[in-house]
């Protein structure tokens, strides 16, 4: 069953990345809003089924982000993700800084994959050491 978990895990992560770019070439590149409701709504249940494998693999493996250092700092990045997006998409902001926003929350989901990849707080960075 874990391995189960584990490959949809990272599938919706590949969908939420893929539908995250989507929204956001349509409302920060293009400056319009996406063609159908679906475009909207889509990203939110591909995020929430995310969250909830996410959550499934940390019980299953008994993992407590409050003892585990990069889990904890894992979620942490998801909260800040979360928040440049509902910057990047929901406020009005100038074109310039609403795709710096967009652009520091791919950078900062890129951070996210390799902690999960190194399961080291430190992502990617890791190498550096």
């Amino acid at each position: 069953m874990f391995d189960e978990v584990r490959l949809a895990h990272i599938i919706f992560a590949g969908g939420s990345i893929v539908l995250f770019g989507l929204r956001g070439g349509f409302t920060v590149l293009a400056a319009r809003p996406l063609p159908q409701r679906i475009w909207k709504v889509l990203p939110h249940i591909v995020d929430s089924l995310l969250l909830a494998m996410g959550i499934w693999l940390a019980v299953m493996l008994r993992l407590n982000p409050f003892h585990v250092t990069w889990l904890g700092v894992k979620i942490l990045c998801v909260i800040g993700y979360i928040v440049l997006g509902v910057l990047a998409f929901r406020l009005p902001r100038p074109r310039w800084l609403r795709f710096a926003l967009f652009a520091s929350a791919i950078l900062l989901f890129a951070f996210i994959v390799s902690i999960a990849i190194f399961r080291d707080a430190r992502g990617i960075f890791v190498l550096m050491a």
